[in-house]
């Protein structure tokens, strides 16, 4: 049985859930249906005691206080995911252990009452139409007010200090149900402000009644402690696997790199920060490789230093570690990467090290334990055969200009192995380079500027052969040839969208309004004649000379950005960039250029907010 939260409920709901709680409901000349699962008389009994503790699927709650010898303490319990739970132990003598792993990002605590409680220890508060500010006749409950507990945790200067909390009654449920009632949710304002491994407790105010007005016994009103979890993995990726049954390919580690998911924010300096040089991780992968030379005097494949002789390693060993929020990810989610690329067909292990220290956003450390599979701690994996992938586009494909023909590899590459008879490429495109590509190193990019609305041919010979970074050959032994015809130009999209929003990490920081094509252009024919721009009221703002983004424009490059910086920092408000009917940008071909020619109006409407305030920890 799953009851719901009280949360978003319509008017007069707290009277249908007094009586759905209790177990009965008035129906007209209906006599009411007594249920026993809770016990009005006497005073309100705390049953249980609970603390969110499941950082993956922020569901299950554990228990950090059961009453002892009361058979209505709740015990195995069913949730939403069809697992079951065990709350309190079937031995009704046996007390809780305290809790020792609330979720650090989002703790809550939960007070589970043996009865209905009086319902004015909350307010019910309407939930206006954020459109018209008119009322929806739904309500939420909130305990901002009533502030019917203390909650303190240990401060990072020491001692206890109180932490400001919200939270709402929830008058249904039983103990058997999901989540368990009737009880008291107590919501820290802001959980993160709490460091990890620190004490918590909660204390009941006498203000907690009964319908009938009678107080909590004080023998139990607490305090009930618990502790914030240690930084605790909660998952990796590659997945482990002893026996090797299912090798992954070497470039996964060195491109895409480990990834692992932590219970909360990890401060990515701490994760290499060890030595005398302070470069020293907290983590390794073994056996570690250092690279290759293929030739004497010429530059390692990995990491750029010399090569005295054919055959010596190069010194750039040691790892890496990255926080993979600027990639979309949460901030709890990490890569960790060798410095050189690893071998293809070996056995490899990952594992962070026992007594190496992370820092949560508090400051406070946690020491690591020995690592263990079953803890996301360590991983035994092996890699593929050194090998093909794939050769894009693919025969009748209509692709971006953009699109270069791309050999795929599953390891890093020797770019010197692959000779000019080896390939071919008709029509020749302007400014062609080969590269492999940046980060990846696994595939050759067969970069230029090639024309737009125009079919390419590319071939790679039989007897073609390529080597990865450490000398491991593969031979083509067929030929392998794509046709494929590029895009006419366009906009593939902006930045901010139309109807997002740009957030400034600073108040003093410059907003820039991109641009991104499937060609590269160039930024001198894109001017101030071509696009308005305006901010709130609907004043004229000023932007800098269109540049192309160093990252993403080139012969080698697979996407294009124009970016236009604001001249002064934005004020946060609405913001209305319009690339006007008519414009007319150039790409980089020569000696004629292709004109794209903006056919109606492009309007991008966007929103200029402040970062939100950094965490301050309690």
């Amino acid at each position: 049985m799953i009851v719901d939260p009280t949360h978003g409920r319509p008017k007069g709901y707290a009277k249908y859930a007094l009586g759905a709680a209790a177990g009965f409901f008035i129906l007209a000349c209906d006599q009411p249906a007594q249920n026993t699962d809770l016990r009005p008389e006497g005073p309100p009994d705390v049953l249980a005691v609970l603390v969110m503790t499941d950082p993956a699927a922020q569901l299950a709650e554990s228990a950090t206080y059961c009453r002892t010898n009361d058979d209505k303490r709740p015990t195995t319990v069913g949730l939403p995911d069809f697992t079951l739970s065990q709350i309190c132990d079937e031995d009704p003598s046996k007390p809780a252990d305290m809790v020792t792993s609330a979720y650090p990002d989002g703790w809550y605590v939960r007070v589970m009452f043996d009865e209905l409680l009086d319902p004015n220890i909350e307010e019910l508060v309407e939930i206006l139409d954020p459109d018209t500010g008119d009322g929806t006749d739904t309500f939420t409950g909130t305990i901002a007010n009533t502030q019917p507990v203390i909650l303190e945790c240990e401060s990072v200067g020491g001692g206890f200090v109180e932490v400001p909390y919200d939270g709402y009654y929830s008058p249904a449920g039983n103990s058997v149900t999901w989540p368990l009632g009737p009880a008291l949710v107590i919501k820290p304002i802001e959980p993160r402000a709490i460091a990890t491994n620190k004490m918590c407790r909660v204390t009941l105010r006498d203000s907690i009644v009964d319908k009938s007005g009678t107080a909590v016994p004080a023998d139990q009103r607490g305090p009930y402690p618990f502790k914030i979890a240690p930084i605790t993995a909660i998952a990796i990726d590659p997945s482990h696997d002893p026996d090797g049954t299912s090798p992954i390919d070497a470039l996964q580690i060195y491109y895409d790199n480990v990834y692992v998911q932590f219970n909360t924010f990890v401060d990515e300096t701490s994760f290499c920060d060890e030595g005398v040089a302070m470069d020293e991780c907290e983590f390794s992968i073994t056996p570690e490789d250092t690279g290759y030379c293929t030739t004497g005097g010429e530059s390692c494949i990995i990491g750029g230093a010399a090569c005295p002789t054919v055959g010596d390693t190069c010194d750039t060993a040691g790892y890496y570690a990255y926080s993979l929020k600027p990639y979309g990810f949460t901030e709890s989610e990490f890569g960790f990467g060798p410095n050189a690329a690893i071998q293809s067909d070996h056995e490899y292990t990952f594992s962070f090290l026992q007594g190496g220290k992370v820092k949560d956003r508090c400051g406070v450390e946690t020491t690591l334990a020995a690592p263990a599979a079953g803890d996301n701690t360590l991983v035994h994996f092996k890699t593929n055969k050194f090998d093909f992938k794939s050769l894009t586009p693919a025969t009748g494909d209509t692709a971006s200009p953009l699109k270069k023909p791309t050999l795929l590899f599953n390891n890093v590459l020797d770019p010197s192995t692959l000779e000019t008879t080896d390939y071919v490429i008709t029509p020749a495109p302007q400014a062609f380079v080969l590269t492999t590509s940046p980060g990846s190193g696994g595939d050759f990019v067969f970069g230029g500027n090639y024309q737009p609305a125009t079919q390419y041919t590319f071939t790679l010979n039989a007897g073609a052969t390529v080597t990865d970074a450490y000398g491991v050959p593969f031979v083509n032994t067929a030929e392998k040839k794509v046709t494929w015809t590029t895009q006419p130009i366009a906009i593939t999209s902006t930045t901010p969208a139309n109807g997002g929003t740009s957030t400034k990490s600073t108040p003093a920081s410059l907003t820039t309004i991109s641009i991104s094509f499937n060609q590269n252009m160039d930024p001198a024919t894109l001017t101030p004649a071509d696009y308005t721009f305006t901010g709130p009221g609907g004043a004229a703002v000023p932007l800098g000379p269109a540049v192309a983004a160093a990252s993403t424009c080139g012969p080698s490059r697979s996407s294009c950005t124009l970016e236009l910086p604001s001249l002064a920092p934005l004020a946060p408000g609405a913001y209305k960039f319009t690339l006007n009917a008519a414009a007319q940008i150039s790409d980089v071909i020569t000696p004629t250029a292709n004109v794209y020619t903006q056919a109606a109006a492009r309007v991008v409407s966007f929103t200029v907010v402040n970062a939100t305030p950094a965490i301050v920890c309690l």
